[in-house]
């Protein structure tokens, strides 16, 4: 059997079909894993997610509890963390750290807090910039790399905008509430002339959307090109950011969405017609990850919004009705303005 990924106390058993799992079992006698999964995702503001698996943000310590059979161990214990599909120590996309008494800054680490003849409960911590993503998590008796490893499950790491040493970081309470949280909002369409505006459900939280999030940076070309680069970059949100932003159109990376501005939309729907991300994003993935006909400027914008919100980046919707276009594509700055508005009269060369 294996342990049950983010979810509650559940017992273990041999099974003839994972005869090598039953081997690793042995080595630590583990009975079972209580991820504490509520209290876990209280701390970390993810209980709304619609998920199996358990979302903590990363820098934030979470508990779980290890029960064996019969006596457990009298040596320390190391944890191991990988993520991607091939991890590795150099890009720290493979962390191992020993179980300790004293808390450990800045770091991967495992402190025990409690235990019993039977159990142990570890604060499990990771760093304030590490990678965001899926992350497998095993434990081995000892220290020695050589120590067979038992799989505890998955636990999904994103970025923490409640910790002042995440680049995300959000000092205002009711703009992360907003920002982070909330997965209404309104969006603005039309021109500067005639404003209009409908409820958007962004849905970060609805269920298997978090799974999506992360499928569409596994699907970039900037993972297709160099994954072992793409992953270890992962703990940047400019670069988590620049990578959904191309992923969700569809006509650069064959990603989400299919702009169309031509008024024959047959073959899809209406961009107007959209109230939200989410149906988007599952056709999406339904469709075998083929674009979903047709969104325009704030339908790019809402989905992108649902995805940054999702993996924990503080993100709100803004439309400019008067923007300046580069309608003959020279790329050069013609006009100059100062703060007040006011034409300046500056060369080509300023």
């Amino acid at each position: 059997d294996t342990l049950s990924p983010g979810g509650a106390l559940r017992s273990l058993g041999p099974t003839a079909a994972a005869a090598a799992e039953e081997e690793t079992m042995a080595a630590l006698n583990l009975a079972s894993i209580d991820w504490k999964r509520k209290e876990n995702t209280l701390a970390h503001h993810t209980h709304k997610y619609n998920t199996q698996e358990l979302v903590v943000r990363r820098g934030k310590p979470f508990e779980a509890t290890l029960a064996f059979q019969g006596a457990r161990p009298s040596g320390s214990l190391t944890f191991i963390a990988e993520t991607g599909a091939t991890p590795a120590l150099q890009v720290e996309t493979r962390v191992a750290f020993t179980m300790t008494r004293t808390p450990r800054s800045g770091t991967w680490s495992a402190i025990q807090t409690s235990s019993d003849a039977n159990s142990v409960t570890v604060s499990i911590s990771s760093p304030p910039n590490a990678i965001i993503g899926r992350y497998t998590l095993s434990v081995t008796a000892g220290s020695g790399s050589s120590a067979p490893a038992t799989n505890l499950g998955t636990v999904v790491f994103i970025f923490n905008p409640w910790l002042t040493g995440d680049d995300v970081f959000m000092p205002n309470n009711a703009e992360r509430e907003e920002y982070v949280l909330s997965e209404f909002g309104l969006v603005f369409m039309g021109s500067a002339n005639r404003i209009s505006q409908a409820g958007w459900n962004f849905g970060q939280f609805q269920d298997d959307i978090l799974n999506i999030c992360l499928i569409l940076l596994d699907r970039s070309r900037s993972y297709k090109q160099d994954a072992r680069r793409d992953l270890a970059r992962r703990n940047d949100p400019k670069h988590v950011g620049r990578v959904l932003s191309a992923m969700i159109n569809g006509n650069d990376d064959y990603g989400v969405l299919q702009g169309n501005w031509s008024g024959n939309y047959r073959g899809g729907q209406n961009p107007s017609s959209w109230m939200g991300s989410v149906d988007i994003l599952r056709q999406w993935k339904a469709s075998g990850f083929k674009p979903v006909k047709y969104g325009q400027c704030w339908v790019f914008a809402g989905v992108l919004t649902t995805a940054l919100r999702c993996l924990g980046v503080p993100t709100r919707m803004i439309t400019n009705f008067n923007s300046a276009h580069d309608t003959d594509r020279s790329l050069t700055v013609d006009v100059y303005y100062d703060a007040s508005g006011n034409p300046l009269s500056m060369g080509l060369d300023s």
